[in-house]
């Protein structure tokens, strides 16, 4: 009795619901749509099974296409890694090849110079000496060809000069080491290089001074009338004192020495054809410097004989 009163009851609340509430819930869509929109995850006022069931199909073959889309990405991606790892273990064989191939020619250098050194044992003290000085020969041959062509070395003597080569020349107090560039009293004396420059008295040749150029080549020069500028840094071309005939020359010159680094001092040469190659103003041994322009220099010529110079 209780569960027929319970659904007359029912029956009764239905009966007073009004009309038009009854007919909105019967005309509720089932799925909602965005007006004028055409994705299909957005669904028509229809609940038709065949209608959602041509929906669905849609939705899966774009998903199916991006899934498409990011495999073929990500295998692309993949292919770009392993490239990039290929190419780097390429670089890596490459490198040790290098490595290989240095670590072999230091090992070769380093068995030359221990077979050197076992050689130099049992070398004889003359020929040892004979090796050494060998070596510096070609080093000072190599000194002396850079220094006649480089642009930037100054002939020591300004104006006219005259001067022969007089190395080894014997003089009344020993072998002549230098050359003797005969110039006008009181001209001025140049730095043929860049370097420091330290003026001094020399017991023999009076005034003079010591240019030592940083590659550790070193000039002397000997018989300065005067002093230039104090001693310090000087630059090629700089007036470093004048020309005359102090200590014991007999006339205005100067002894002019060269000595190359990095040996320096005590490593002379033949300055010879450094003079030669730069001091272009120069005139033959007997043409008198204060000649008339209308002198013709072929009718002096270049004696070598002794002249007492110093």
């Amino acid at each position: 009795m209780f569960r027929i009163f319970c659904l007359l009851g029912a029956f009764s609340f239905l009966a007073l619901l009004p009309a038009n509430y009854l007919s909105a819930q019967e005309n509720q869509p089932t799925f909602v749509e965005v007006v004028e929109n055409d994705s299909p995850f957005l669904l028509e006022r229809k609940a038709t099974l065949p209608f959602f069931t041509s929906k669905a199909s849609v939705v899966v073959s774009i998903i199916q296409d991006r899934i498409e889309k990011t495999t073929t990405a990500l295998t692309d991606l993949a292919t770009t890694f392993e490239s990039i790892r290929l190419r780097q273990e390429m670089l890596k064989k490459s490198l040790g090849d290098v490595t290989e191939v240095l670590l072999k020619q230091i090992e070769e250098a380093e068995k030359i110079l221990i077979g050197r050194a076992e050689k130099l044992k049992n070398v004889e003290e003359p020929d040892k000496k004979y090796l050494q000085e060998n070596k510096k020969k070609l080093e000072n041959i190599d000194a002396i060809m850079k220094t006649i062509n480089s642009d930037d070395w100054v002939c020591p003597v300004a104006d006219s000069v005259k001067f022969y080569d007089s190395w080894n020349e014997k003089r009344p107090r020993g072998i002549h080491r230098g050359v003797d560039i005969v110039g006008f009293h009181g001209a001025d004396l140049y730095a043929p290089v860049d370097g420091e420059v330290v003026f001094f008295w020399d017991s023999v040749g009076g005034k003079s001074y010591k240019l030592t150029n940083e590659n550790g080549d070193y000039y002397f020069g000997t018989h300065l009338y005067r002093f230039g500028k104090k001693s310090g840094k000087v630059s090629a071309g700089d007036v470093i004192g004048q020309l005359g005939a102090g200590g014991n020359a007999t006339g205005p010159h100067l002894h002019f020495e060269f000595h190359p680094g990095p040996l320096g001092r005590g490593n002379g040469v033949n300055p010879y054809l450094i003079a030669n190659r730069h001091c272009t103003d120069r005139i033959p041994m007997e043409m008198p410097l204060n000649h008339t322009d209308g002198e013709e220099k072929e009718k002096y010529l270049f004696p070598y004989g002794n002249f007492e110079w110093d």
